[in-house]
C-alpha cells in the first residue's frame, strides 16, 4: 500500500479552491518517502517553503532579505491567530498555543541545519551515505502534521489587512531569473524557445516562490566563496 499524507490530503478535501497547487508537491514527498528516501529531506522543506510563501502575503507578513528559512517560519507563526472564536479567553487561548508552537520553531532550526549537510538535501560524494526510509517516515509525518496545521490556522481565518506593496512581478527578479536561466537553459517546444525561469513563474508560482526564497538565503555565501576563490 503506498505511503499517504493523511492530514495534507484532509486539507486539500476540505480547501479545494486553494489547495490543489499543493498535490503536486505532496506527491513528490509521499513518493519519495515511498522509493526515494534520499530526496525526502528537499522535498520536506520544499513543501515548508511554499507554505511561507503561500501564507506570508494573506498575514501582511514582509519577508526581509536576509530572512532564512527559520527566521521566515518565526514570522509566519507570530502572525498566525491561534484563538477560539467566542471564547471569553480567546486571547489567553492565543497566548499559550503561540508558547507550544515554540517546537515548531525548534524544528525549523534543525531542519534547516540538517539540510546544509551534505548528501542529505544537496552535494556531497556519489559513495557517501544519505537518508533511508526510516528518516523518511519520521520526516514526511513531522511535514503532514506541521504544514497542514499552518495551511488550515491561516484559511479559516479572514485575510489581514497588509501594508505590503503591491505583489512583485517576474521582472522584479531579474538575478534570480538569470541563474534559474544559466542553470536549466531554455525550453524549446515546436521549435518556439521559453526561458525556464519564465515557464516555473508562470505554471508553477507556489515553487518559483520557494526556491527564489531559498535562493535568496544560500546567495551570500555562495558569492562569499566565489570571492575568497577569485
Amino acid at each position: 500500500m503506498a505511503y499517504r499524507l493523511q492530514s495534507l490530503h484532509a486539507l486539500m478535501e476540505a480547501h479545494p479552491d486553494r489547495a490543489e497547487p499543493l498535490r503536486r508537491h505532496v506527491e513528490a514527498l509521499e513518493l519519495s518517502i515511498e522509493s526515494q528516501p534520499a530526496f525526502c529531506l528537499q522535498n520536506v522543506r520544499t513543501l515548508f517553503e511554499a507554505a511561507h510563501a503561500t501564507i506570508a502575503p494573506q498575514l501582511g507578513v514582509n519577508f526581509g532579505r536576509n530572512d532564512g528559512f527559520p527566521g521566515r517560519m518565526k514570522g509566519v507563526i507570530a502572525a498566525l491567530d491561534f484563538s477560539v472564536a467566542n471564547h471569553p479567553e480567546a486571547e489567553k487561548i492565543n497566548t499559550h498555543v503561540k508558547e507550544l508552537t515554540q517546537a515548531i520553531e525548534d524544528m525549523a532550526v534543525a531542519l534547516a541545519k540538517l539540510s546544509n549537510i551534505p548528501n542529505l538535501r544537496h552535494g556531497g560524494a556519489l559513495d557517501w551515505g544519505t537518508l533511508e526510509r526510516q528518516h523518511a517516515l519520521m520526516l514526511g509525518g513531522l511535514c503532514d502534521t506541521l504544514v497542514s496545521f499552518l495551511f488550515d490556522v491561516a484559511w479559516r481565518r479572514p485575510a489581514a489587512q497588509s501594508t505590503a506593496p503591491a505583489p512583485s512581478q517576474y521582472e522584479d527578479f531579474a538575478a534570480f531569473n538569470a541563474a534559474l536561466d544559466d542553470d536549466y537553459g531554455d525550453i524549446e517546444i515546436a521549435g518556439s524557445v521559453f526561458q525556464s525561469s519564465k515557464v516555473l513563474y508562470l505554471l508553477d508560482n507556489t515553487q518559483y516562490e520557494a526556491a527564489r526564497l531559498e535562493w535568496e538565503v544560500e546567495r551570500p555565501a555562495v558569492e562569499a566563496d566565489h570571492g575568497a576563490a577569485a
